[in-house]
């Protein structure tokens, strides 16, 4: 199956009690003493993850997981680079176990990979279990009719089973599996049906966007994929070109948007077409690079749509490049207990950031980490210094610091798999980077602590008089 395809779902006679939080009780016992994490899609279209939260797996295998939710979900649970995904919902436990999926089976530790979840669940109603009732019906409906997909002349048939589908699951009352139904259905149709037009109006015009419905999105993604480069194309495409390419004009290219023939004046979905634009049009080049960035921070202050806004950000952040002047990658990240700490947070104190990448397993590092505490005495009051470990698991860091007391900065545990490394593009360890109170780089990678970074801290902690080279002295 598409989705749950490692889901094993086996149903409970007793119902399971509910809490005011989302609970999740689970057995993993390939897996003791590693650190476990739940994490959801920030947005589908920069497709940013963010963390909700995270628990150490004991020492026989049990572990628990608490969040907030206010509506039905799709989450992923990751144990290092291992993955699996399951739908939650709020007000309720769930009981699951999680083994490997082959162990017989080489895998590459540089990639993710998936594990198997078993869940047990209250009900034949219960958005996993609707699911995975939905994409057995799907799947056979495919296997079934594979040859009319092939000729493309398989309309008919799936209007037939997306009317038999709506119908059988016409006494379930949960619009995000009505949805997941609809827009599953909806891009099987789109690989088929050409007409634009019937499309926008069956699946889009005058209908909400939900923009936490995976399926949904990956419909919408499809559906308005190059969008905004063949308006552009378009005869009368010089005046969105113009005001992309030289005016950098979110307001401009909105104007001109709206009076599209399948868009038509609706500025909230013209706003998430553009966003998509921007974002597609900076990696396929379609568009001035340059430009994109000011006219998503145009976004950012002009809409009135907060998850646009989220959006753009999320977009903004995934243009970031390792280079002098560039944005760093954002990153939010435990300390050794528990507490949360971003870039945005650490850097509010209008403080340089000096970030290290470090394995306490290292030599090179911990010969390193010995000269941090001497250069924090001197620069510590305009330099915020920053340790991100690659333990196992948050334990680990507990107890490096520990033994190291007098290294007394702030340490901060990498839970994100390969994702923050892959934004670092770290290669090795020790790897540090200097990052100015706005956010750029400064020095891309930086200095090692046993290096020139005494005198880069020097520079840039002079007073500005000192670095405009007037001394003491006042301008006459």
């Amino acid at each position: 199956m598409r989705l749950l395809a490692l889901l094993i779902i086996f149903f409970n006679a007793h119902l399971l009690c509910t809490s005011q939080n989302v609970t999740i009780k689970g057995v993993a016992k390939t897996f003791e003493n590693e650190e476990i994490g739940v994490w959801i899609h920030n947005d589908y279209i920069s497709n940013t993850q963010k963390q909700l939260t995270y628990s150490t797996i004991d020492s026989i295998g049990n572990f628990t997981l608490e969040f907030n939710s206010k509506e039905i979900e799709r989450i992923q649970l990751k144990i290092d680079k291992k993955i699996t995904s399951m739908y939650i919902e709020p007000n309720a436990v769930y009981e699951i176990i999680i083994t490997p999926s082959d162990t017989n089976t080489y895998h590459n530790t540089n990639i993710e990979q998936d594990l198997t979840l078993s869940i047990k669940l209250k009900s034949k109603t219960e958005i996993n279990a609707l699911t995975i009732d939905y994409e057995k019906r799907f799947d056979d409906f495919l296997s079934y009719d594979y040859l009319s997909f092939v000729s493309r002349s398989a309309l008919p048939k799936i209007d037939s089973f997306k009317l038999a589908m709506l119908n059988y699951y016409s006494t379930v009352n949960n619009k995000y599996f009505q949805a997941y139904i609809t827009y599953t259905i909806a891009s099987l149709e789109g690989k088929i049906n050409t007409n634009e037009q019937i499309m926008f109006d069956n699946y889009i015009n005058k209908k909400p966007i939900l923009y936490n419905n995976p399926e949904y999105m990956n419909f919408f993604n499809s559906f308005f994929k190059q969008k905004l480069e063949n308006v552009a194309s378009e005869k009368e495409g010089a005046a969105i070109n113009f005001e992309i390419n030289k005016r950098g004009s979110f307001i401009g290219a909105m104007n001109i948007l709206k009076h599209d023939k399948i868009l038509k004046n609706n500025d909230t979905l013209c706003e998430l077409v553009l966003l998509k634009g921007l974002y597609d049009g900076y990696y396929d080049g379609s568009f001035r690079k340059k430009n994109i960035g000011p006219m998503l921070e145009q976004l950012i202050s002009e809409s009135k749509i907060t998850a646009h806004q989220l959006i753009a950000q999320n977009v903004l952040n995934s243009f970031s490049k390792l280079h002098i002047g560039g944005t760093a990658p954002f990153f939010e990240l435990p300390d050794k207990l528990g507490r949360t700490h971003s870039i945005d947070e650490l850097r509010s104190s209008k403080k340089y950031i000096y970030l290290m990448f470090f394995d306490a397993s290292n030599t090179s590092c911990l010969e390193q980490m010995k000269v941090i505490p001497s250069l924090k005495k001197m620069y510590g009051e305009k330099i915020e210094f920053v340790s991100i470990s690659n333990e196992k698991t948050n334990t680990d860091l507990k107890n490096f610091c520990l033994k190291n007391p007098k290294y007394d900065w702030t340490f901060l545990y990498d839970n994100t798999g390969l994702q923050l490394k892959n934004n670092y593009e770290i290669k090795s360890m020790p790897t540090y980077f200097l990052i100015n109170p706005d956010g750029k780089f400064v020095q891309v990678p930086a200095e090692s602590p046993d290096g020139e970074i005494n005198q880069v801290f020097h520079d840039i902690t002079k007073s500005k008089a000192k670095l405009h080279g007037v001394g003491n002295k006042q301008n006459r």
